[in-house]
């Protein structure tokens, strides 16, 4: 079978590489794009199109009329982050199959709103978070729930880049899910919790800094406090570069203490290093293959769709939506100036 894929509106640049997937994937077939608000997307209708051989025809500045014209099996969906569930209900109606770019909502409601969209059908529901697709953090995963490090007791997370561009109004606009705590906590609370087998923390503690003169944050810290200690989760647009171009200082990623070692796992091209009781000088280990279905985001929801088994971890958006506890919690934390317990 071949799937009909609709690429809906392009806030997040990340819209064109996962058309890219699309296109070169045998099952299945990119029939159309739709941007309704072009002038805030950081996507490329135009790249999109000339990539995946579309033609004028293939161009929409409407959702509803593009999945009624172009009935499609498959949606890929980038709107920008306030959106998101206002997108998930507009395309649940249409009875297809739904990635949707991370994070997976602004709010805790909004989450819920979109579970609740998608439970109606009978569909594939899948969050595309980028490094779902890269070994090295599966490899850290294996790691952990093998018990190679004991216990996790710890994760340390650092997530940034050098500040989205001036031109790109929605990132600075607060009611649009802008800033770098959004950006990024949404990583280091999902990974985080993934590493940690799905514990969450007992209680949150957050704050922003927010320059003079813009309305969003440009460096975050988050405090969880679990049962047996402290973890903490950093986020920052302040980078002097971006970490897909030039690897910055600190670099990103993520320190995972367990019991009985650790695991630390920055650049995606450095070795992942462990340490245990038996080996505390350290050692290094090389990502493993990842199974086929991981190769990258459509190849992971047609695998989905014929197995039909239900997505797993980071992808699945019910697991998400506990991870983003964290976040619907640290940003309370922020705003009230005090240590709140997770919320609900």
């Amino acid at each position: 079978m071949t799937y009909r894929v609709v690429g809906a509106n392009f806030d997040q640049m990340h819209m064109n590489t996962n058309l890219g997937w699309a296109h070169d994937h045998p099952e299945m077939e990119v029939v159309a794009v739709c941007d309704e608000e072009p002038e805030t997307s950081t996507g490329s209708v135009e790249t999109a199109v000339e990539e995946c051989g579309l033609t004028e025809d293939d161009v929409y500045d409407d959702l509803e009329q593009c999945l009624e014209a172009t009935t499609p099996d498959v949606v890929f969906g980038c709107p920008r982050n306030s959106e998101h569930a206002a997108f998930v209900e507009r395309v649940a109606a249409y009875d297809v199959h739904l990635a949707i770019e991370k994070p997976m909502a602004v709010t805790l409601a909004d989450a819920d709103r979109m579970l609740d969209a998608m439970a109606d059908t009978d569909r594939r529901f899948v969050v595309n978070w980028p490094v779902m697709w890269d070994p090295v953090k599966h490899t850290v995963e294996d790691l952990v729930a093998s018990g190679t490090v004991g216990d996790v007791i710890e994760v340390q997370y650092y997530g940034g880049n050098a500040g989205a561009p001036p031109d790109d109004s929605w990132f600075y606009d607060p009611e649009d899910g802008g800033g770098s705590m959004l950006d990024y906590l949404g990583y280091g609370a999902t990974f985080s919790t993934w590493f940690r087998g799905g514990e969450l923390p007992e209680s949150v503690t957050a704050e922003r800094y927010v320059p003079e003169g813009m309305d969003v944050d440009v460096q975050s810290s988050t405090i969880c406090r679990y049962e047996e200690g402290l973890s903490t989760l950093q986020t920052s647009w302040r980078l002097l570069t971006n970490p897909w171009e030039i690897q910055p200082q600190p670099v990103k990623g993520y320190e995972i203490v367990g019991t009985e070692g650790t695991v630390s796992t920055r650049t995606p091209d450095a070795a992942i290093r462990v340490t245990t009781a038996d080996r505390p000088k350290g050692y290094t280990v090389k990502p493993d293959p990842l199974p086929d279905r991981f190769e990258n985001l459509a190849t992971y929801l047609v695998d989905r769709i014929e197995t039909d088994r239900e997505p797993e971890g980071p992808t699945d958006p019910a697991f998400c939506r506990e991870a983003h506890r964290i976040i619907e919690t640290a940003r309370r934390s922020a705003q009230r100036g005090e240590r709140l317990d997770l919320v609900e």
